[in-house]
């Protein structure tokens, strides 16, 4: 019967290698095709996305409504049965009520300004060009060597940045709005996903402690008590890491544009509103978003009135360090508990993948990943009664498997000196065979022998047999 399950683990063992290198194979090789797969589910399912989406932004609101409203309800004689059917159900509507208000007021307010500026622009984009050639042309006239490079400099670049504006910003602008204006269907999809997203949401939030209640009776149903503890632990967790730099970035980024919008109407710079909304945004990408804001501002700026360009790239300079500084970290906190090589990683992995929400979303999503990959790993090493302290690592040269002891390394002997002292010729040696060894009892403690094992237990007892 050992013999029995000795073949039926260890083909158990080749199978799971095989599918996993078959799958992993697949997955470098067809990247493109799963990635647009994913994009196809994530299309047919955008009423469902819609909704989840507006549910997880507005729960927190709907939880305050209610929280409120029960207090209210609580000195009334009404049962608590129909206090909490009541509070929840104007709780929902109210916060729907104040997201809808909240959007046509965004739309009501800043479309048409930003829409105003965008033709008061274009339509003055030509002076624009003149007033700022005049004003660099002058700014070398003392040098006229270097004004007649700058004024082919400047000819050039206005003439493409012409070009680029007409050609391809309006014309896609025009091909957009064409495309919208014909396009009555696609129109209606977006209305229909819109309005399907909102009920999605509506019933989520209404039944969502029946969600809960049947997923967690599932998980206690198939896992054990204790793992499941620990998963509804990290859920905890991974739903505090997400929802808090979603909400909180939204918020950091409304504030980063209110006091854009303060600041430069303080320093009367032109088209204020537009520039408000691009700076409030793109702030809204870790790391990268604001300089994507700010650049293209500057130069806006700079070309309209260029004696307000290095006031407005002050000014830019100085908020995104309140905000890098004290206003992101009072609100965020440590959030993501990511560092700046991680947060790079992730906007340039989810940018590439899927555009400007993977930029968005990468951080919290590889966040989330990250805490659970660093829960795994906490996990295995106090399992084993290591520390979890990363610093408790960072100058250890091996531990002894068998007391736990840690050896450091040593700077003041040469690697050749090091090697002197070990029976070994080099480290690696030395942990290859105390490895293979550790292996070999924990196989023999479990009854698993290796292959090389068996083969020197059987002739050694052929031998015994022949001597015998």
């Amino acid at each position: 019967m050992k013999e029995k399950n000795k073949y039926v683990q260890l083909g158990l063992m080749i199978f799971g290698i095989v599918a996993g290198a078959i799958l992993l194979f697949f997955f470098v090789f067809y990247i493109k095709d799963i990635v647009a797969f994913i994009k196809k589910v994530i299309g047919i399912l955008a009423p469902l996305n819609i909704g989840i989406a507006i549910a997880y932004l507005i729960n927190p609101i709907v939880a305050l409504f209610n929280g409120a409203l029960l207090k209210l309800l609580a000195h009334t004689k009404l049962q608590m049965k129909t206090r909490k059917k009541i509070a929840k159900g104007v709780s929902i509507a109210t916060a729907l009520m104040v997201l809808i208000a909240l959007v046509v007021a965004l739309l009501y307010t800043v479309i048409p300004e930003v829409t105003d500026s965008l033709t008061a622009l274009v339509n003055n984009l030509q002076g624009y060009a003149t007033s700022f050639y005049g004003f660099a042309t002058d700014l070398f006239e003392f040098n006229p060597d270097i004004q007649a490079e700058v004024e082919k400099t400047l000819n050039g670049s206005l003439e493409s940045f012409t070009n680029w504006i007409r050609t391809d910003i309006l014309g896609q602008a025009k091909d957009l709005l064409l495309s919208l204006s014909n396009g009555i269907v696609g129109a209606f999809k977006i209305i229909i996903n819109i309005i399907l997203g909102l009920c999605v949401a509506v019933y989520l939030l209404v039944s969502k402690s029946r969600f809960i209640g049947g997923f967690k009776k599932l998980l206690y149903a198939t896992f054990k008590k204790e793992t499941v503890n620990v998963i509804l632990a990290v859920g905890r967790e991974a739903d505090s890491i997400f929802g808090g730099f979603i909400s909180g970035k939204l918020l950091d980024s409304l504030i980063i544009g209110i006091l854009c919008f303060i600041g430069c109407s303080i320093m009367k710079m032109p088209y204020l509103v537009l520039i408000s909304v691009v700076i409030g945004v793109t702030n809204i990408v870790p790391i990268f978003g604001p300089w994507v804001g700010a650049i293209p501002c500057s130069l806006l700026v700079l070309i309209i009135d260029p004696g307000k360009a290095l006031i407005f790239v002050i000014f830019v300079v100085a908020l995104q360090q309140f905000d890098g500084n004290i206003l992101g970290p009072n609100i965020l906190g440590d959030s993501t508990g990511l560092s700046a090589l991680w947060v790079v990683f992730a906007i340039t992995l989810g940018g590439g993948l899927f555009k400007v929400p993977g930029m968005i979303l990468g951080v919290p999503t590889f966040a989330v990943i990250y805490f659970l990959v660093k829960t795994y790993v906490e996990f295995k090493l106090k399992e084993n009664n290591m520390p979890i302290q990363t610093i408790s690592y960072t100058k250890i040269k091996r531990i002894d498997p068998d007391t736990l002891n840690s050896e450091y390394l040593t700077s003041n002997l040469s690697k050749k000196e090091r090697r002197k002292q070990n029976v070994f010729a080099d480290d690696v040696s030395r942990e290859i065979a105390i490895a293979a060894r550790l292996s070999r009892a924990e196989k023999g403690k479990k009854g698993i022998m290796a292959f090389g094992n068996n083969t020197e237990q059987e002739g050694t007892e052929s031998e015994e047999n022949e001597d015998d």
